[in-house]
Parts: structure tokens; C-alpha cells; sequence
């Protein structure tokens, strides 16, 4: 059977959508495309992450608004394959996360995944799983990271110990040791991926992101500021542990600004310390937390940025591997596990390891929109 993941990560740059091929709990990615926001579409998301800036209103929109990007993303992957809306078992969306506040800072323990699910199921006729954290959240979780049980299905080796490291918006590493078992497995968030990337380059360059990592390959850090973001209480939190936008927000970011007049720096300079810290927090968890390893893979649009991967193998002094290295895709990680996670939903299967969350209990993840097929 075929099934669709779509993924809209903390990066905000479009829809990550995987088509997969489902045979006996085989998942086989088929096509993967990334419908991208358009800019004012990004900004209006991205306003509405900050607690500052946020809309009851323009959330409310934006609700819907994703849900006709998400079927625009399933229509492009589907162009040129053959396949109907008919054609497809399921669609597992984990939408945009608007909100993560699993320790109750602001009243109950809460997690806000928008990009409504009835939108995709009445416009296609495809059933439709969204709201995938909030069980883990009822259950005491941190409702994230939930990738790590797709990765111990399709990666776990009886003879080394593997960390799959994502850098997306936020970093987040599943670290799975040689034989391992489902509650053996680790995981949690290791601090900024590329969201504070993006906003520095925005902010001095106009651009989205920094390419390759060529702008950061061209600058010198800032020892200041360097030395001030190695001490973010984040990095030295025990897992399990997770963070988000609402940590490292433009306020986070803003104060540095202010804090180390940034503005009188070279430009490049800011940006080569801003991911640095990114490679330093990967860094500093594993030794930290994680220890005994023997090989670093790594995926997410991160893992396209050559001064990342340059600093994390001096760092950790280990050859640093990508996903492609190894003949998979690194973009498209995220949406295939929700594949996955969709397909366990569907069976009735528990789809979060307690020992990566946090939860006291398994949960089966999800809302279902049963979708009547065109």
C-alpha cells in the first residue's frame, strides 16, 4: 500500500511531503518533493510562533491556510507517479507546531500542532492523522522527540552504536547502541539546529539561509559570544528533554544583539559563531549525555551546511556521515517517520518511547479524520 508523510518543521521553509511504499512493515520512500512557503505566507507563521506577536486570529486562519498548502503538497508529490488520491491509504500530518510547553510553564502541560486534518481528508478523501505529541503530552511526555521510533525500526544494528543526529529549525538526536531494544533507546532535542542560523542570516543578508555554510566558512568567531552561548541552561538539562521557538525566539536572539552589539560585528563573523553554537551544543550533549558511539549520521537541511559538519568532526574527532552517504535522503527523515507513525496509529500500536519523552506510559498518537475515499 502507499501512504504520504507530511512534515512542516521548525525551519518554516514549506511542506516536506514523502510518498511511501508499505509492504510487511517495509517502508520504502518512493518520492519526496518540499513545497516551499511562499515569503509573506512564511512571515505570517513565523510572527505567530512568538508569544509577542502571536494572533488568536491569524492562528485560527492559519489553521486552515496549512491544510490547502498540505493538499497543494500532496498534488505536486503525486504529479507524474500514476497514483490517485484513491490510490493512497493514508495521510499522516504532523502539521506546524505553533506552541510546545510540555513542563505546564503557562498553565497545563500543553503542545499546539496546527494545519487542520478535516481540510486534507473532505479535499482529498483520504484518511488523515494529525496531532501526533498530544497523547504523549496526556501521558507526562515531553511529546517529543517522536522520530526515534521509526528510526528503531528501520535503523537499529546489532554491531555498533549509531546517533542519528536531525538538524532542522532544532536540533534532536536518537542515539541507538548496538542490540538494542525499544526501551533502550535515547533521544531528545540538542538545542538550536538552524533556527537561529536563519534569523541571523535574514537579519544581516536578506537571505533564508546560509547555503553550504558559506558565509559562516568566511567569518571568525566572536570569543564573547561564544564563550556566553556555551553556558545556555538548555545544553546542561538531563534528558529527557526537548525545546523549540519559544526558547530560542527572537527575543533569545535579539538580546545577544543587544548584549554583545552585534550590530557593529562583521557580519560574517556573527553568523560563523551562531553555527558554531549550533555544532557545540550537538557536540557538548553527546559528551555529556550519550558517550559511547560509534558513528554520527546525520540529516535535516543542516546537514547540507559544510561548516556544521566541518566543526562536528573536529569537535568530536569521528568521521560525520549524512544520510545520502548511505544512499537515503536527509530532507525527507522527518516526514517518512511520520509515515511511519501513521501506520501504527492505524494498527492500534503504541507510537512513543517512554525513555526518549519522558511518558509513563505508551500512547497510540494521534487524532483520525476517517476520509471517504474519491
Amino acid at each position: 500500500m502507499y501512504a504520504i508523510g507530511l512534515m512542516s518543521g521548525t525551519s518554516l521553509d514549506g511542506v516536506d511531503a514523502a510518498l511511501v511504499e508499505i509492504k510487511e512493515e517495509k517502508f520504502n520512500l518512493v518520492k519526496f518533493i518540499t513545497l516551499d512557503y511562499p515569503e509573506e505566507f512564511r512571515k505570517k507563521l513565523f510572527r505567530n510562533l512568538n508569544n509577542e506577536t502571536a494572533k488568536l486570529a491569524e492562528i485560527s486562519a492559519l489553521n486552515f491556510e496549512l491544510g490547502d498548502y498540505f493538499v497543494r503538497a500532496i498534488d505536486k508529490l503525486l504529479e507524474g507517479t500514476n497514483l490517485k488520491y484513491s490510490d493512497i491509504e493514508y495521510v499522516a500530518s504532523h502539521g506546524q507546531t505553533i506552541w510546545h510547553d510540555p513542563k505546564g510553564v503557562y498553565g497545563a502541560p500543553s503542545t499546539l500542532q496546527i494545519g487542520e486534518a478535516s481540510v486534507i481528508g473532505v479535499k482529498t478523501g483520504i484518511t488523515t492523522i494529525n496531532n501526533f505529541r498530544c497523547a504523549d503530552v496526556a501521558s507526562g511526555g515531553e511529546g517529543a522527540p517522536l522520530v526515534p521510533m521509526s528510526e528503531y525500526m528501520l535503523y537499529k544494528d546489532d554491531k555498533k552504536s549509531i546517533i542519528l543526529q536531525n538538524i532542522g529549525g532544532i536540533g534532536n538526536l536518537t542515539y541507538l547502541k548496538k542490540g538494542c531494544q525499544i526501551n533502550d533507546v535515547v533521544a531528545f532535542d540538542t538545542g538550536p539546529g538552524n533556527c537561529m542560523i536563519d534569523y541571523f542570516v535574514k537579519k544581516y543578508y536578506g537571505l533564508s539561509y546560509d547555503e553550504g555554510g558559506k558565509i559562516a566558512l568566511s567569518g571568525k568567531l566572536i570569543e564573547p559570544l561564544i564563550d556566553y552561548l556555551k553556558n545556555d541552561p538548555y545544553l546542561k538539562k538531563t534528558p529527557p528533554k526537548s525545546t523549540g521557538r519559544e526558547y530560542y525566539s527572537t527575543s533569545f536572539m535579539e538580546d545577544l544583539v543587544d548584549k554583545f552589539n552585534l550590530d557593529k560585528e562583521k557580519k560574517e563573523d556573527v553568523i560563523a559563531t551562531i553555527t558554531y553554537f549550533t555544532s557545540f551544543s550537538i557536540y557538548y550533549n553527546y559528551v555529556s549525555f550519550i558517550k559511547d558511539f560509534d558513528e554520527v549520521i546525520l540529516s535535516g537541511g543542516g546537514s547540507h551546511n559544510e561548516y556544521i559538519k566541518k566543526t562536528l568532526k573536529e569537535l568530536l574527532n569521528k568521521e560525520v556521515l549524512t544520510q545520502e552517504d548511505l544512499g537515503y535522503n536527509s530532507d525527507s527523515k522527518e516526514a517518512l517517520a511520520f509515515c511511519v507513525l501513521g501506520y501504527l496509529t492505524l494498527k492500534g500500536k503504541a507510537g512513543n518511547v517512554k525513555s526518549a519523552t519522558g511518558a509513563k506510559s505508551d500512547a497510540i498518537l494521534g487524532n483520525i479524520y476517517y476520509g471517504k475515499k474519491n
